[in-house]
């Protein structure tokens, strides 16, 4: 597990990702809920970077 840092990233954006989904829950309409959503998407999209990146790390030491 040399990705330590990945991990705890990743663990990180999925927190600010479901707290961006309650940030747009709560808003209803306007900037907070696309702000919201754009954040969800983001981190989600970041999460699948660092699972690239974790896995791409591992076949180059191999």
């Amino acid at each position: 597990m040399d990705n330590m840092s990945n991990w705890v990233l990743g663990f990180g954006a999925v927190v600010m990702s479901i707290c961006a989904l309650f940030v747009a829950s709560r808003a209803g309409t306007g900037v907070g809920y696309y702000g919201g959503l754009a954040m969800f998407v983001f981190c989600v999209g970041f999460v699948f970077y660092l699972v690239r990146t974790s896995l791409d790390h591992e076949e180059e030491s191999r």
